[in-house]
């Protein structure tokens, strides 16, 4: 089966995960994504190999006031980034490299009434604009790629000290600004590292690299240019008709539901449940990295088994029983592919 033949089968099936998937990854879908359709197996068949993307280099460290790498603590620059991306006001351009493509956007942030709102447009590729507003805290893992670092602090320095080491790597210039480098090296194989530049002056992440486990460069985000000045009311605007809006101000687990996980990495928790018309959907968070789960009630035709890989993105697909019926589970997030697979198989119901 194509590529594009099992993606738009799966839209009908599933067309909230794929919405979610596809939106940041519409652009050359079928060139780029890697699909393993396997019906009626057990195990999935080897993906094919993307291009090879570069390793990731550590920074050298720079002498003088620079802190050392490795040596000191990266605990005050993570509290620094709490502060800065819960108050400052900024836009600027960023580039998105992920999945072999390099996209531009423009991101618009500011803060009113205590919440957070973020206006992000790409100006590469098929039109797209997405407007957020308000943060809680218990939803944060799911934010999109510009929050990403800021998960740093959101949950708590001993529950990600857990799960992460964080080492100082140095320092870079990025956007024509001095940043400390920070590297989440992860303590286990189930999730993927991240490196992130923080700016000297404010700590806001500047630069976030999704680090694969041999060292490779899964996914990118850069500012190339920043503006710190205040933000008026009509940059947060959407420029477009079709523009997506999203309200992060609501709880975040707002329903029950049967399913359970018999197994998690250690660090992950529920953040989000919430009821489908065919199914449930739960997101799962250690603080840094996200994944979802949804189990869904589909016809006996659509029947598959398999894994869409995308950048640092990774959708795992399969089956479980419940009660004499057939359900799809697919697992959607930014952690190894053989995690995926491991979670998508320990979906039970909460009775066993």
């Amino acid at each position: 089966m194509q590529t594009t033949e099992f993606f738009n089968t799966q839209l009908k099936a599933n067309s909230l995960l794929l919405a979610l998937f596809l939106w940041a990854t519409a652009p050359a879908l079928s060139a780029q994504t890697t699909v393993v359709p396997n019906p009626g197996q057990d195990q999935p068949q080897p993906a094919q190999q993307a291009p090879q993307q570069p390793q990731v280099q550590s920074p050298a460290t720079v002498p003088g006031d620079s802190p050392q790498a490795g040596t000191a603590s990266a605990t005050p620059w993570l509290e620094k980034l709490g502060r800065a991306v819960s108050e400052l006001e900024y836009s600027g351009l960023v580039t998105f490299e992920h999945a072999g493509m390099l996209e531009t956007l423009r991101v618009v942030h500011a803060v009113r009434d205590g919440q957070q709102v973020e206006r992000v447009r790409y100006l590469s590729g098929d039109p797209r604009e997405l407007v957020s507003h308000g943060v809680t805290r218990a939803c944060e893992g799911a934010a999109g790629p510009f929050n990403r670092a800021a998960l740093l602090s959101a949950a708590g320095q001993e529950r990600l000290q857990q799960a992460y080491q964080f080492i100082l790597r140095g320092e870079e210039r990025i956007a024509d600004r001095p940043t400390v480098v920070i590297e989440a090296r992860p303590r286990d194989r189930h999730r993927l590292g991240m490196l992130v530049n923080l700016d000297r002056e404010t700590g806001l992440p500047l630069r976030s690299m999704l680090i694969g486990p041999q060292g490779k460069v899964l996914e990118r985000y850069q500012f190339v240019e920043l503006d710190l000045a205040p933000v008026k009311d009509s940059d947060l605007q959407p420029q477009s008709g079709s523009a997506r809006r999203i309200d992060n101000s609501t709880p975040c687990i707002a329903a029950q539901t049967r399913w359970r996980m018999g197994w998690l990495p250690n660090g992950y928790r529920p953040v989000a449940v919430q009821t489908l018309t065919d199914g449930d959907m739960l997101v799962f968070s250690d603080g840094l990295s996200v994944f979802t789960v949804f189990v869904q009630r589909l016809g006996p035709e659509l029947n598959f088994q398999g894994k869409a890989i995308r950048g640092a993105t990774v959708a795992y697909m399969d089956q479980v029983e419940a009660d004499g019926i057939n359900y799809t589970v697919t697992v959607v997030g930014e952690i190894p592919d053989s995690t995926a697979q491991l979670l998508a198989r320990a979906v039970t119901t909460t009775g066993g």
